[in-house]
């Protein structure tokens, strides 16, 4: 008969049982000025356009991570006024990017309310066949010169401490960091924070109306 594990053995695997149950997530939010000049051009052999509501419910999982109920919370959201941009290659839609002209709002994290100007972007995804072509960069040049044609200033877009990829496209494009918000998960507790400079620069909180369920996911949301 096997004996009982020791009381120093029985101390280890609890910590770190509580260890596993205990999360801390950090994230930048990063802001770019509207460019004032220039033209956009779509990588080659590739066409970038906001889709619509039906073109939302033809996209294919694979390419862009959408399932049945995905597509249709994406169809309510266009309803609700958000946007969505679109890679294609040959027809087929390759690469999603979302973007919110209300709130920077990322659930289970923070809703603040955007200033006049501003639009978020978030939930982007590329295709596992077309990586690396730069879509990501692309999807954010193609928001911020549709928003010049719109006379508005500011985009702002968040990233996970760990994703590296979103870091890099974001670092590509001159973003700056305007603050850090942090989600602390432990058993029976939660709380989240958000830096100085960033309650400073988003200042209003805006109620959830409940309407909205995944507009983005923790914690590697692009």
């Amino acid at each position: 008969m096997e004996a009982p594990p020791s009381p120093l053995v029985r101390l280890r695997r609890m910590l770190g049982r509580v260890r596993r149950r205990f999360a801390v997530d950090t994230f930048d939010v990063f802001v770019r000025p509207v460019p004032r000049e220039g033209a956009f051009e779509p990588p080659a052999g590739y066409e970038l356009r906001w889709g619509d509501a039906s073109d939302v419910e033809r996209c294919d999982p694979h390419h862009t991570e959408l399932d049945e109920r995905e597509r249709r919370e994406g169809a309510r959201r266009i309803a609700l006024g958000h946007r969505v941009v679109l890679g294609l290659s040959r027809g087929t839609v390759v690469f999603t990017m979302w973007v919110n002209p209300r709130n920077l709002n990322v659930p289970g994290l923070m809703k603040r309310a955007l200033a006049p100007g501003q639009w978020f972007i978030y939930k982007a995804y590329t295709s596992p066949e077309h990586r690396g072509r730069k879509l990501y960069e692309s999807g954010m040049l193609f928001v911020l010169f549709e928003m010049r044609a719109a006379g508005l200033t500011e985009l702002v877009g968040y990233a996970h401490v760990g994703k590296r990829v979103s870091r890099k496209g974001l670092a590509a494009l001159a973003f700056e960091s305007a603050g850090t918000v942090t989600r602390v998960e432990w058993p029976l507790y939660s709380a989240t924070r958000l830096s100085h400079k960033l309650e400073a620069r988003f200042p209003r909180a805006v109620p959830r109306s409940g309407i909205m369920t995944a507009e983005t996911r923790l914690p590697h949301s692009a």
